[in-house]
């Protein structure tokens, strides 16, 4: 009989512009909570005595530790020879963008954002999973051409201006406020008649955000919570959709943005480096 709990190695977890809204209590889940606090979500283990890698589902217990006891259910095992610091860096991105992109089969994409690191994966997965069209929008000329996946490449510029996209299915928001309402007005919905808005910037955006109600009726939009798609993916209802996300992530060929591996006990030193803040790269901590 398997016991229901394992303790196990923590190897990598990752920084995600979530875990670093925990920390600065911008989350509901550390909002209100009394310090200290672990704001870490999910990350890669080890099992000593077998040998076998883990994926720590976000429903399980926090990671800034060298070890962890863990419910049975709330590990996914990894393929042998994965790089758990690969892993953890991709995680808070990629399974976020895939929650959100499940659906894009035959579907226009639009990404706000793109060359943001949830950007670069929200394109990538969008290829993945065959969407008919990816444009992405970024004030990142150079960052947009090195993103391959992208069927259109829309540079932002000072004033907007931004094309009159014609059949638009799904767009991604990573910026918010007055970029996010503009490219709204300039988009129209497809045969299927609605426009699945993801509004996924969280607490860097504008606070607050208002959309006009006669902008939602006009344009058909259906607005999309980024967080309850990721709290779905990682149910047992979406179990089998979930093990493919993970396998796929753990093989990646190509990484869509760079992640970096620090000490854990450097934390204090590493945490406000710019690179990490503006999420240009993605900080990973290792016991």
């Amino acid at each position: 009989m398997k016991v229901a709990k394992l303790q196990l190695k923590v190897l990598a977890v990752g920084v995600s512009q979530q875990v670093r809204n925990r920390a600065d209590a911008k989350h509901p889940v550390t909002r209100h909570e009394k310090l200290p606090v672990d704001p870490s979500i999910d990350g890669v283990v080890l099992d000593e005595s077998t040998g076998d890698l883990y994926y720590v589902l976000p429903r399980g217990p926090r990671l800034f530790a060298e070890r962890v006891n863990i419910k049975r259910n709330l590990l996914m095992k990894l393929p042998p020879g994965t790089d758990p610091v690969k892993v953890a860096g991709l995680s808070g991105s990629w399974l976020t963008s895939w929650a959100m992109l499940k659906d894009c089969s035959r579907r226009k994409v639009v990404i706000l954002g793109a060359t943001t690191c949830a950007g670069r994966a929200s394109a990538q997965i969008a290829r993945w999973l065959a969407a008919s069209a990816i444009i992405g929008i970024s004030d990142d000329k150079a960052g947009l051409e090195a993103i391959p996946e992208l069927t259109m490449r829309v540079p932002l510029t000072s004033p907007m201006k931004i094309p009159n996209f014609q059949g638009i299915d799904i767009v991604i928001d990573f910026i918010g406020g007055d970029t996010g309402l503009q490219l709204l007005g300039a988009v129209n919905c497809s045969i299927m008649g609605i426009i699945d808005y993801i509004p996924a910037w969280g607490p860097r955006g504008p606070d607050p955000f208002v959309m006009p109600r006669e902008l939602v009726i006009k344009k058909s939009i259906n607005i999309v919570d980024p967080a309850l798609a990721s709290w779905r993916l990682t149910g047992t209802e979406m179990k089998e959709t979930l093990a493919f996300a993970v396998h796929l992530m753990a093989t990646l060929p190509r990484m869509p943005f760079d992640i970096v591996s620090k000490p854990m006990s450097d934390v204090d030193k590493v945490w406000n480096e710019e690179k990490f803040k503006t999420l240009k790269s993605v900080l990973v901590l290792v016991p």
